[in-house]
């Protein structure tokens, strides 16, 4: 071997080993392998982020948005559904299919996230029972103000999405409210826009920092999340379709959005369904249930409203195209 040839394969080694080290590991053509990546799992260790709860957030069609949920409109995303790993916040378990039972489905289409439900309750808070108010707190239907009101309180959804983990890597424990990390309320009897009787969605508190709340309400003003819903009295039921704007509100590095042109991104995740029913089954003034897809951390935990998290993969890939492949 001459000495010029050898000095040649050297630095072709040293190129690849250095272009092996420094690739940028979102560059797979699984999503699921971020799961893996030593990059993400010192990030979501370090955010409090349970890696074997998530989901692929996929690029499929745009739904028509009217909360008519057409399982063939969501036969493209990722499903999910309640079973007995959902962690109940509540000291009463889930009874029955007919106390709570739901399913849901989450995807994008290069513009809007979507999140849809389909929740089955036996029972409609403030629609077929009275709008009784926890005893502790006779302003909990307050709206639209920092320090009153329970947005949770009544049948409900809350949302929480951290676009940063990957960024900053750190626990929260009260989100900025906006792009950066989001905890908000979806209510089906109440909310910021139309008041009490109009389901949508909420800003939370009391107790949030001025810029979460006021971050909340831009973001509902400003259409970046949205809401239609639809009854099913009749059939115990109600569907609800959320959709968030992904620039303006998908925030995974300082003032930038992930958009389509983005490699495939891990984001926080969390979800939590809310079911008041009479007064009787709320002997201590709170919700029924409140269910969660990750888990939630109390101040009984010892870190006060610290969050936990599941992983939401954020891919411009679309769902049959890579099950064909693979």
């Amino acid at each position: 071997m001459t000495e010029s040839f050898s000095k040649l394969v050297i630095a072709f080694l040293a190129v690849f080993i250095f272009s092996s080290c420094c690739s940028d590991y979102r560059n797979t053509k699984d999503p699921h392998k971020l799961l893996s990546s030593p990059q993400v799992v010192e990030a979501a260790s370090k955010a409090n982020a349970v890696l074997s709860r998530n989901m692929i957030c996929w690029k499929g069609g745009t739904p028509v948005f009217d909360g008519r949920i057409d399982k063939d409109e969501y036969a493209d995303a990722s499903h999910f559904a309640w079973n007995e790993d959902w962690i109940e916040a509540m000291p009463q378990e889930i009874e029955s299919p007919e106390d709570l039972n739901f399913e849901g489905w989450v995807k994008h289409d290069g513009e809007y996230l979507y999140l849809a439900l389909d929740v089955q309750d036996d029972l409609f808070y403030g629609i077929e029972t009275e709008r009784w108010l926890p005893p502790q707190d006779p302003n909990a239907h307050v709206i639209g103000e920092r320090e009153q009101g329970r947005p949770w309180f009544g049948d409900m959804v809350e949302l929480l999405l951290y676009g940063r983990m990957m960024d900053l890597q750190i626990p929260t424990a009260d989100v900025a409210g906006d792009g950066r990390g989001i905890q908000i309320i979806y209510n089906l009897t109440k909310s910021l826009e139309g008041g009490v009787g109009v389901p949508g969605m909420l800003p939370h508190g009391p107790g949030r920092t001025v810029e979460n709340f006021e971050n909340n309400k831009r973001w509902i003003l400003e259409d970046i999340i949205e809401t239609r819903t639809v009854r099913h009295d009749e059939l115990n039921r109600y569907m609800v379709e959320v959709r968030i704007l992904l620039n303006g509100g998908i925030e995974i590095e300082e003032g930038i959005f992930w958009s389509m042109d983005k490699p495939d991104t891990v984001i926080g995740f969390n979800l939590s369904i809310g079911d008041v029913d009479g007064q009787d089954k709320s002997p201590d003034g709170r919700l029924h249930h409140e269910t969660w897809w990750a888990g939630k951390m109390t101040s009984g935990d010892g870190e006060s409203r610290r969050k936990y998290w599941g992983i939401l993969i954020m891919t411009s890939k679309e769902r049959k195209s890579f099950e064909q492949i693979n």
